[in-house]
Order: structure tokens, then sequence, then C-alpha cells
């Protein structure tokens, strides 16, 4: 088996990131719909407990400046990150910036990580789903990936994600 991730920037550097891909038999955007609505995040990706939209509708697809808040499984000692919609295709692509909520409830000076989500249609009712997460990485961070960087960890959550939308959409 290959590896599911080669790393193009050293892990010595500020900054890493992590692409993991899937094949969903469901069209473009019923897969981009699913995915990008905030209740559905913690159905499939490994680290989410819980969410909570500050702005925007919650169970529906997210819009172009839409808030959520993660909750983190308490296991992984992570504070909660808010996640602001940044960009967005309708069916094609969707990217968010995170920054930590501090201990206060509010939300850190600076964001920390960018999440992007693509679909790209197949040409047989099949899509490809691609999870980009890039993330700064702080001086105080020990070397090696974090959790949230490890394809091994994500990759699971892909399955999830395809089983649920499989299942779920019409």
């Amino acid at each position: 088996m290959s590896d599911l991730y080669v790393p193009q920037i050293p892990d010595n550097l500020n900054v890493r990131f992590v692409e993991n891909r899937i094949v969903v038999e469901r069209p473009a955007q019923v897969v981009y719909d699913w995915a990008t609505t905030w209740s559905n995040l913690p159905k499939w990706l490994p680290f989410a407990s819980g969410t909570e939209v500050r702005r925007g509708t919650d169970g529906v697809p997210a819009e172009l400046g839409d808030v959520l808040l993660e909750y983190i499984f308490p296991e992984l000692n992570e504070k909660p990150k808010e996640y602001t919609v940044v960009a967005r295709v309708p069916g094609k692509l969707w990217t968010v910036v995170g920054r930590d909520v501090l201990d206060d409830d509010v939300p850190a000076a600076a964001m920390h990580a960018i999440a992007t989500f693509t679909t790209f249609d197949l040409g047989d009712g099949t899509t490809l789903f691609c999870r980009l997460f890039e993330r700064l990485i702080p001086d105080t961070e020990p070397p090696g990936p974090h959790p949230v960087e490890d394809p091994a960890q994500i990759q699971p959550g892909l399955e999830l994600l395809k089983a649920h939308i499989e299942a779920t959409a019409g």
C-alpha cells in the first residue's frame, strides 16, 4: 500500500498541511451541500464532538461569512475552534479559516488553520471529494504532526463522510 500522504513541506517549518481524497457515489452538488452543512461535521470529522452555528443558518450549507464553533473531544486537550467561511463556489469549493476560542469565549487574535473542501464531478454521477487542511504551527508546539494533520486518522473520517452521503442523499 502506498503512503496516504507525502509532505511537500518539511515538518520543521511553521506550516503543515494534509490533503485527503475520496470518491463518493453521488453528484458533486449533493456531496458539496452535505459536507458544507455545519451540523454534519461531527458525523465524520474524527476530532469534532459538536458544533454551534454562531452566524448563519443551522442545517443548510454554510454561506460566505458564516461562522461555526467546533467543539473538540476533551481527551485531545484542545480549545474549541471558530471557523469563518472565506471562500465559496457553490458545488465546487468551500474554504474556512479557523482560530482558537480562548477561555473567556473570545476568539484568538490570529487564525491558525485553513480548511478547503473541493468537489470534482467525475462525469459518471460520482464525485471526488478533497479536504486540504493547512495549519500554522506555534513556536511552543512540540515537533511532529498534530492528529488533525495525520492522514491515517482523517481518511477513516472521509470513509464516514462517504457512507453518510451515499446512505442519506437521494
